[in-house]
């Protein structure tokens, strides 16, 4: 596409055309910001799971002390 052309191409451009477009770029933001929520929300369940899994290692690391320590004496 040259230079010369380019006038031409947006005197084709109309307002029901920019209207159609800010529709669709509108509509996929709104899309995009729920795929983002969708992964931040997936992410924050998936971390609590985490700390949830640590929390009860640590106390299966506890009492298995507890018991070695017992056993011992």
């Amino acid at each position: 596409m040259s230079l010369t052309s380019l006038p031409m191409l947006l005197a084709q451009v109309t307002a029901d055309d920019l209207e159609r477009e800010k529709i669709f770029l509108q509509h996929n933001y709104e899309f995009l910001s729920y795929g983002l929520t969708a992964a931040w929300v997936i992410l924050v369940i998936y971390l609590l799971m985490l700390l949830g899994r640590q929390k009860k290692l640590k106390r299966e690391i506890a009492s298995l002390r507890a018991m070695l320590e017992d056993k011992k004496a």
